[in-house]
């Protein structure tokens, strides 16, 4: 039951793989570097990691849109640097990636 609300509540909030992505760019830059990241460093990863991605649009990426989101949602915050909030670290477990682990 927990974990249907949880993604009815991502589907609402109608994130997709990329928003995942800049969530998981902020969670392995903590784990790796035990420091929060920079947004001209997020932005860098971003981009290495969509460049071969052949179903984006640049007008998809938005990386500014996606991150004011992801910050108004409460996923993300700003001190010093970008770092997941407890919400965020949440919504991460439920990416389509991690989807099939969860179930």
């Amino acid at each position: 039951m927990q974990e249907s609300f949880n993604i009815q509540n991502i589907q609402k909030m109608h994130m997709d793989k990329y928003d995942f992505m800049i969530l998981e760019i902020i969670q392995n830059f903590k784990l790796e570097n035990q420091n929060h990241i920079r947004l001209g460093v997020l932005e860098r990863n971003f981009w290495k990691r969509i460049e071969a991605d052949t179903d984006l649009h640049v007008g998809q990426a938005r990386i500014g849109e996606r991150i004011t989101n992801l910050y108004l949602d409460g996923l993300i915050q700003n001190k010093d640097g970008y770092t997941l909030t407890k919400k965020g670290r949440e919504h991460l477990a439920f990416a389509p990636w991690n989807r099939a682990m969860v179930s």
